[in-house]
């Protein structure tokens, strides 16, 4: 059985065999940035054909890929995410701006402040609250959430992130929230930070389904090609 190892670089994907007892094999093919999973399967082609069967008959011999990709980075980093809708606590919205009040630099005066991957426009807030303990102080408001997800909808957003305060000690609010946003939003990315970072720390917490949200569109989309 072979065993495969794919990384996608920004100007080649590189590919490894491994197979039992056998020197490793080595190939290497253009990747194709426009759609990254033509150069994949260009490496998966290379190696059959280095091998003498077809793509199929090489996937039926292969017991694990092990693949690396900057998709997800690069999205980040060019900014070419999706247009993330986030629904957190009412009075919570802010949080992804303010972050934890702190400056990589926290000294220079001058420095920029972080722009948050979704701006204050798509950031709203719900009537709900969650105790520490996981007991409910306010159900969630489904008539005020379905109003401003009909307002997400007409700005075009097209993923969300469900941030809600502990969250992670009682989900409930979040999946209630998501049972809305599929109605209105059947075809939509949804991140939820039960599920996605279920820990204590608002900040942290918000910030990483946020950023699930951001990118997770373009790389599902590359997985599934």
């Amino acid at each position: 059985m072979r065993r495969i190892g794919i990384d996608v670089g920004g100007t080649f994907t590189d590919l490894v065999v491994a197979q039992d007892n056998q020197p490793l094999q080595f190939f290497k093919t253009h990747s194709t940035p426009a759609d990254p999973s033509l150069g994949v399967l260009q490496g998966l082609t290379d190696i059959a054909d280095e091998s003498g069967v077809s793509v199929a008959d090489l996937l039926s011999d292969v017991e694990l890929i092990v693949h690396g990709t900057t998709v997800a980075t690069n999205t980040l980093i060019e900014r070419k995410g999706a247009k993330v809708g986030l629904v957190t606590t009412e009075g919570f919205r802010d949080l992804l701006e303010m972050r934890e009040g702190l400056k990589e630099d926290r000294y220079n005066l001058r420095m920029q402040p972080v722009e948050p991957l979704v701006p204050r426009y798509l950031r709203v807030g719900v009537p709900e609250r969650v105790r520490w303990d996981g007991q409910v102080h306010t159900p969630i408001d489904l008539d005020r959430l379905r109003t401003e997800l009909e307002g997400l909808k007409a700005e075009g957003v097209d993923s969300l992130a469900v941030c809600f305060l502990f969250s992670f000690m009682n989900p409930d609010h979040e999946l209630a929230a998501e049972r809305e946003i599929r109605r209105i939003f059947p075809d939509a990315f949804v991140s939820l930070s039960h599920q996605v970072l279920p820990q204590i720390k608002e900040f942290d917490r918000l910030s990483t389904t946020t950023l699930n949200a951001y990118v997770g569109p373009a790389l599902g989309s590359y997985l599934s090609r």
